[in-house]
């Protein structure tokens, strides 16, 4: 039996010096609680929170609605900054915009004609 290869984690650590891992230490300290578990939630976890779907918390992210991080290819949520901001108000129709017609004789022609009523125009 062999044995098994090293994690990708574990050897990347292993090439690297005492200050490098320290500097990284220190950027990532922030998203740590004490307890060394991250401090960043999951889409799932975030949705438990704010008693939405997983996938509305993911798009409303990609939308710029809810502060995330992108992690890879997932999303993260801090704990602490789980507002949701509003969408941006829905703009006023602009003056003089044209109205659409309405059909003479109730239903459009094409409606009329597949019903068979009336002749040709």
């Amino acid at each position: 039996m062999t044995a098994p290869a090293p994690s990708l984690g574990a050897a990347l650590l292993a090439s690297l010096d005492d200050e490098t891992i320290a500097q990284l230490a220190q950027r990532l300290r922030p998203y740590l609680h004490e307890d060394g578990r991250a401090g960043l939630l999951t889409p799932a976890e975030a949705a438990e929170r704010l008693r939405l779907h997983p996938k509305t918390v993911v798009r409303m992210a990609r939308d710029g609605r809810l502060p995330a991080v992108k992690v890879g290819v997932g999303w993260r949520f801090h704990p602490d900054r789980l507002a949701v901001e509003p969408r941006t108000p829905p703009q006023t129709p602009r003056a003089g915009r044209a109205r659409p017609r309405a059909c003479v004789g109730g239903a459009p022609a094409s409606v009329r004609a597949i019903r068979g009523e009336g002749g040709p125009r």
